[in-house]
């Protein structure tokens, strides 16, 4: 309702940053290990169709870069106070 979807991955973006950089700790609650939880909660196992005596082969790709995130300086001042 008058926004747009770039202006939410956006502000997804903002906030990923300003979590990572601590100054938003009072809303925040990390567990103690999220990453083990995370991998059994979003294991899918999948049928996937025989291969004539082949493993079917996996990848794994993640690709993350701070510098892709844009943080208005102004928005950083304002959280840090």
């Amino acid at each position: 309702h008058g926004h747009v979807t770039e202006e939410c991955i956006h502000l997804k973006d903002v906030i990923e940053v300003l979590i990572r950089d601590g100054h938003l700790k009072r809303f925040v609650q990390r567990k103690e290990n999220p990453r083990t939880e995370h991998r059994e909660a979003s294991a899918v196992k999948e049928e996937k169709p025989a291969t004539a005596g082949q493993e079917p082969k996996q990848i794994a790709m993640s690709i993350w870069r701070p510098k892709d995130f844009y943080v208005p300086e102004d928005v950083s001042a304002e959280f840090s106070a």
